[in-house]
């Protein structure tokens, strides 16, 4: 069950993976559940405070923001304003470890000038937790790799510098540091680094195998389509000829003149077809990527494999995950856009449905109105007239 509260004026909701990944993290201490309990907390408040630094640079940028805690952390949406520049978006990936850092300093300045954590215990725990929690994933989540904010850090660099044309650079670097910390991890024997740089190779690693798929599965068709041209098989050759050859052969009784109308040509033999493949066939890797994200409680990772998704094939289905996403994420400008846009066609009576209830339940009643509208528009047309 999502927990949600507000925290400064940002909702918050709290995904359960949330808070088993915050137990994995602290498996080492399972045989002193006080320290379990203790850790638990620290994570909770260190990886709130991190997300409402994000919040509180939206909110400077003139942006709303709403914050989810999942299982691979935490992650600050934007709920609406305008399009952030390239700088902008720099300063925004820095207040998350920045209001971390400052957090894990003013830990330290108490530890410094008071006495608190020097007697060990429960609090002296907390207070190790809370500088390594602050400080250790802090640096960690500076690393270049997407989506941790270093990586986001490095996009905003390049895409100020290139623009949107080296993209595959900032996958390639984010792959890159995958690997190697990857390969520290079995060095180091860490399972948690090893799993955590793996789920994040997986997830750069993914729109390199979309396009090595997608330019198979283009190879796939137009190979097809030149083994449907057609061509002059041997044994219709070889009819044809001998068709030819009967009309001007006599035939006894007859003159070279009046010679008997040609019998008709033999059935040429029916060829087996090559039919091009068809659009189901095409790799769901993008559709089962999406939606494995967004069913862990990711969301915004989840909208760009669903926007391919749906670009790709877009059906009922697709259009149902990218909805939910958009919902989940509150993106609810882009929604506004897929309603009025073709695609909305392909969007089923339940995801309109859902799209309404959930729209007016955050106060985007436009939103909800014209979900509504297109919902009732279907079920009119489909009334039969008299």
């Amino acid at each position: 069950m999502t927990l949600r509260f507000r925290v400064v004026g940002f909702p918050v909701q709290v995904h359960p993976l949330f808070l088993l990944t915050a137990l994995a993290a602290g498996i080492t201490g399972w045989w002193t559940p006080g320290r379990l309990a203790v850790w638990c907390g620290v994570v909770f408040l260190s990886v709130l405070i991190h997300e409402l630094g994000h919040a509180l640079a939206f909110r400077r940028f003139g942006h709303g923001a709403s914050i989810s805690l999942h299982g691979l952390g935490g992650t600050t949406s934007s709920t609406g304003g305008r399009t952030l520049t390239h700088r902008q978006d720099l300063w925004l990936s820095l207040a998350g470890p920045g209001a971390g850092f400052l957090l894990g300093g003013a830990v330290l300045a108490l530890q410094r000038f008071t006495p608190v954590g020097q007697a060990g215990g429960l609090v002296g725990y907390a207070v190790g937790a809370l500088l390594w929690a602050n400080f250790g994933w802090g640096i960690l989540n500076l690393m270049p790799i997407l989506p941790l904010d270093g990586g986001h850090a490095l996009a905003a660099v390049i895409r100020h510098r290139g623009g949107n044309r080296y993209e595959w650079l900032i996958r390639g670097i984010s792959l890159a540091t995958a690997v190697t910390g990857l390969v520290l991890a079995i060095v180091w024997r860490n399972y948690w680094l090893g799993g955590f740089a793996l789920v994040l190779g997986v997830l750069n690693l993914e729109p390199f195998l979309r396009a090595w798929v997608e330019r198979g599965y283009m190879r796939k068709i137009r190979h097809a389509s030149q083994r449907q041209r057609p061509t002059v098989d041997s044994h219709e050759a070889s009819a044809s000829i001998e068709g030819f050859l009967a009309q001007l052969r006599p035939r006894p009784g007859t003159s070279r003149r009046t010679s008997a109308p040609p019998p008709p040509p033999p059935p040429a033999p029916q060829r087996a077809s090559h039919p091009e493949p068809e659009l189901s066939e095409l790799p769901l890797g993008s559709q089962f990527m999406g939606e494995w994200l967004l069913g862990n409680g990711l969301p915004e990772l989840a909208l760009p494999s669903l926007r391919t998704a749906f670009a790709e094939a877009a059906t009922s289905q697709t259009g149902h995950a990218l909805a939910t996403a958009l919902l989940e994420a509150k993106r609810y400008p882009e929604l506004s856009q897929l309603l009025a846009s073709p695609g909305a066609a392909h969007l089923g009576d339940e995801t309109l449905q859902l799209i309404a209830t959930r729209a007016e339940a955050a106060g985007q009643s436009a939103l909800a109105t014209r979900a509504r509208e297109l919902r009732q528009g279907r079920t009119s047309a489909r009334a039969p007239r008299a």
